[in-house]
């Protein structure tokens, strides 16, 4: 665990701030403290360097529920505390699960991925949601995603016993994306292959295979996150690539329900003949990749170290825009035999009740505002579950590519193509808005298709579950058998080298992206 916030009223009038250490006390000067885990850099933070001139998202929170009426909302006539806030991060999720599960921390929510959530509502650690108390999620998180029909309610907690629920019942979505392939077709190290050919290679339905099938071309030119999941990921749709292509050549055109119920189910599977299976794809794999990253494949690519790079897909509109300041093109492939879509959302701990549920539901309501997710989505990078008219204009602010006339009105821009967000920001049946940004042609393989997949690309996306405690072991040894083969002496250099200076480009991110979005501002108001 690391950077441990201690937030109230008092401490923002400079009053008090004081870190975990130093208070004796959750309910210390009659102040009730709400406690959230978080995954580290995972939410906005004053930075006015970079043009981010509002408080820290945490401080937002405890000015806003202090106001008297927001209080009584949420607390009732006649509460009387003080509300505050302690902010806690971790590294992973099996480090956050591990501390909440042997008692040695405790806290009210935690924001944790989807496999997560459903292992953590086995072993009875959440409780489940009432909808009825979070009005803002309920009226602007996208339809897409939550609802009857939303992907959160396709997924049970636990399939063999659908009475758990789904993870809808157990979490207000946070961010959400899709695990893709990010690279650079003019990469100096891509043999025999002109930029529109590689194009053509990774934007193809079995993207993923091409690692594998054309390496003679591609030959030490990606990187792959050294991260179970993901690797796992991908290998099984290799793996199985030949039955993704059946699956995808039967239901052509019809692409429903069943079709990616069906996906779903390969995508899945764990059992032993499996798990051997992407074994022996991934320790193939090894012969043809540059090596394994933790987190500098983001930067490595926009340095030029590598060419290709297994991503998230947040990351990879983080490394695009980096990149084109340097007049790097870099581009993202989703391929549509079959792709991961992840999510990470906010839990109830178990024991949390009385006052300190009241605070958890208000600080979910709260995050939940599109004005709010729209400050998240432009710190993070990320996109929100959260649709409304905030976070639209921020994406047109983004991506909008057509002139304006005389009265600031769009006009037909050559170069540019409609890209249709209907399917995500239409909060309603009454809606009848039209939410199309026109952007620039490359764009449909490129940083918003990163953001938000096409429409055509959502029947293809497959939610990885949590494969319990054997096979999930199983797998965990796998990919150390992966692993065991120690890399080119080379590649260690280089990589540490990148380490070192994964610093620098951090920094650098957030003013080049603000400059970036001026930038385009700019070119519309000519």
């Amino acid at each position: 665990m690391k950077n441990i916030k201690f937030i109230s009223l008092i401490g923002l009038a400079g009053m008090m701030l004081t870190s975990l250490s130093g208070c004796s006390s959750e309910t210390e000067s009659n102040t009730l403290y709400l406690k959230v885990l978080n995954a580290g850099d995972y939410i906005y933070l004053n930075d006015p360097d970079n043009g981010y001139e509002e408080a820290d998202l945490t401080e937002q929170y405890v000015e806003w529920i202090n106001t008297p009426e927001i209080k009584e909302k949420y607390f009732g006539e006649g509460f009387d505390k003080e509300i505050g806030i302690i902010y806690d991060t971790y590294d992973t999720n099996e480090t956050m699960f591990n501390e909440l599960k042997t008692g040695k921390s405790t806290y009210d929510l935690v924001c944790s991925s989807d496999y997560m959530i459903q292992k953590m509502a086995k072993f009875k650690m959440i409780q489940e949601i009432d909808m009825n108390r979070v009005e803002n999620y309920q009226n602007y998180a996208s339809p897409f995603l939550i609802g009857e029909n939303g992907k959160l309610a396709k997924v049970d907690i636990d399939p063999t016993n659908p009475k758990l629920g789904t993870l809808n019942d157990f979490a207000i979505g946070y961010m959400w994306g899709t695990l893709g392939l990010m690279y650079n077709p003019s990469y100096k190290r891509i043999k025999n292959k002109t930029p529109e050919e590689v194009i053509e290679d990774f934007s193809s339905p079995n993207g993923w295979d091409v690692l594998w099938e054309e390496h003679e071309a591609y030959q030490s030119c990606a990187s792959i996150k050294d991260s179970m999941r993901d690797t796992y990921a991908m290998g099984l749709i290799h793996t199985f690539s030949d039955e993704f292509k059946e699956l995808y050549e039967e239901y052509q055109g019809n692409y429903n329900d069943e079709y990616n119920t069906k996906l779903s189910e390969i995508f899945n599977r764990h059992d032993n003949e499996t798990i051997d299976k992407v074994q022996e794809s991934l320790i193939e794999l090894k012969d043809y990749i540059y090596g394994f990253e933790v987190d500098t494949g983001k930067s490595d690519i926009v340095t030029q170290k590598v060419g290709i790079n297994l991503c998230w897909s947040g990351d990879a509109v983080y490394s695009m825009d980096t990149a084109e300041e340097n007049d790097v093109l870099l581009y993202f492939a989703i391929p549509s035999y079959c792709c991961n879509i992840w999510f990470d959302a906010f839990s109830i701990l178990s024991e949390v009740k009385d006052e300190r549920l009241d605070a958890a539901y208000s600080f979910l309501d709260f995050i939940s505002s599109p004005l709010i997710a729209s400050e998240n989505m432009d710190y993070v990078g990320y996109t929100p579950f959260i649709a409304g008219d905030d976070v639209f204009s921020l994406v047109e602010d983004w991506y909008e590519a057509r002139d304006v006339d005389e009265n600031d009105e769009y006009i037909e821009t050559e170069g540019t193509i409609p890209y249709d967000l209907s399917y995500f920001f239409r909060t309603n049946e009454d809606d009848e808005t039209e939410y199309v940004v026109y952007v620039e042609e490359d764009q449909i393989n490129r940083q918003m298709r990163a953001q938000y997949p096409m429409e055509e690309d959502l029947p293809h996306l497959a939610i990885m579950q949590d494969f319990g405690e054997t096979q999930n072991n199983k797998i965990v040894s796998m990919w150390e058998k992966v692993k065991v083969n120690p890399l080119p002496i080379w590649v260690v250099i280089i990589v540490v080298g990148g380490f070192v200076g994964l610093l620098s480009f951090f920094g650098s991110y957030k003013l080049i992206k603000k400059a970036k979005i001026r930038k385009r501002k700019k070119l519309r108001e000519k």
